[in-house]
């Protein structure tokens, strides 16, 4: 029998997409940055990106997501930083195995990190963060 890995991408895309709505948070979630992104932004940006990583056995595989966020400006990188960090603590809960329809098993503490400043030729504020998951496949 063949196991596929989740579409983790596509999950946490529609995750922080409803969470984020919950949370009256107002914020675009995609999985890719616009080619003709225009600034100032309108909204806040996450762009969440699947890095794939192992099969671990039968049906689990280790994955690695990287998230940008986008949000104020060069000089004023506060609403970036305040968005990371609840994004941070969205995706860094181990809570995020029980949501129902979740293909993530367990979250890697030692895969979590940031979020943290990245530099950006663009006049808007970017912080990073990294989230490492065991996920279970169909």
């Amino acid at each position: 029998m063949r196991v596929t890995p989740p579409d983790l991408e596509l999950w946490l895309t529609e995750f922080v997409r409803t969470r984020a709505a919950a949370a009256q948070i107002a914020v675009t979630v995609a999985n890719t940055e616009p080619a003709d992104l225009g600034l100032p932004l309108g909204k806040p940006l996450v762009v969440i990106r699947d890095d794939s990583g192992n099969r671990l056995d039968w049906t689990t595989f280790d994955r690695s997501v990287g998230v940008s966020v986008l949000a104020g400006t060069t000089r004023n990188g506060k609403p970036a930083s305040d968005l990371g960090r609840w994004l941070a603590g969205l995706l860094f809960d181990d809570a995020i195995a029980l949501v129902e329809g979740s293909p993530i098993a367990a979250v890697e503490w030692d895969g979590c990190n940031g979020p943290y400043a990245v530099q950006e030729s663009l006049n808007v504020a970017r912080r990073y963060l990294t989230a490492e998951y065991t996920v279970v496949g169909d």
